[in-house]
């Protein structure tokens, strides 16, 4: 199934993954938390929410503060040689992702923050965790991380009159729910069976300007590499419409697997943070 072409109509600069992949990646991170780390999460956020229900927060108040805005993401182009070091210049005055996710986890790791403080920052956390295992959160090509780039999708019919003009970071924000059809616990449960204890162990390090260095190379390596350069902002004229296995194939792999890695390393931050 596809979405509907209106949901299409316009660019989507935030909301990466959906509601149901921010969704998703919450409760794999709820079932790979510690007691400890159950503990406090319960303590922060107060018995009537979880992580999954303050997964899309972050998005939900964009209009309300934009000067979050810039904090879902940052650009580092694809068309150039870059190195994990060069995050660093496009994230200018911690407006971008990686640098919020560490302020968050600072603020959380503070033993007297207000409890008010360190809801928000959970809050925030947990998107953030999210936002930067979206590739195209993570990188860009001139057009505004995809935003700018318009294609044509036939869907899996293939049949011409089923076709949709989508841009590309829109298309893969919500390239796993068409429609909104799956069900985010029943689909964590599904993944969490693929992910192995080696799995696990190689997701569980790091930090997040590495997590997000390896989103900017799937987007530079396996998104738009087969893509031309720059914007297309007059629906796509080259020639060249998304493949009609697009949803079902290579790139549904990697948003599966986007999904899984984010959901263990979130555990992975909060199981740091509030250690047995």
């Amino acid at each position: 199934m596809l979405l509907g072409a209106g949901f299409y109509a316009f660019p989507l600069p935030l909301g990466a993954w959906g509601r149901v992949g921010h969704q998703t990646i919450a409760y794999i991170a709820q079932d790979h938390l510690t007691p400890a780390a159950q503990k406090a999460v319960r303590e922060i956020l107060g018995p009537d929410q979880d992580l999954a229900s303050v997964s899309i927060w972050a998005d939900a108040i964009v209009r309300m503060r934009p000067e979050t805005a810039p904090w879902h993401f940052f650009n580092l182009n694809v068309r150039q040689s870059q190195g994990e070091y060069d995050i660093a210049d496009v994230c200018r005055n911690h407006d971008c992702v990686v640098d919020q996710i560490e302020k968050d986890y600072g603020v959380l790791a503070q033993r007297f923050s207000p409890l008010r403080e360190k809801r928000e920052a959970l809050k925030f956390l947990v998107h953030f965790v999210g936002d930067v295992h979206q590739p195209l959160h993570c990188a860009d090509d001139n057009d505004r991380g995809g935003n700018e780039k318009w294609f044509r999708y036939h869907g899996p019919s293939g049949r011409s009159w089923h076709a949709t003009w989508v841009n590309l970071h829109g298309f893969w924000d919500n390239l796993l729910e068409p429609k909104a059809k799956e069900n985010s616990r029943r689909f964590a449960y599904w993944l969490e069976k693929k992910i192995s204890s080696e799995d696990k162990k190689t997701w569980a390090q790091g930090k997040p300007s590495d997590w997000a260095y390896e989103s900017f190379s799937i987007a530079r390596d396996d998104i738009y590499n087969e893509l031309p350069d720059g914007p297309l902002l007059e629906k796509n004229r080259w020639g060249q419409d998304l493949p009609e296995d697009y949803y079902s194939g290579k790139m549904r792999g990697i948003v599966d697997r986007q999904l899984e890695k984010a959901g263990i390393r979130l555990a992975y931050l909060l199981n740091n943070l509030f250690p047995q």
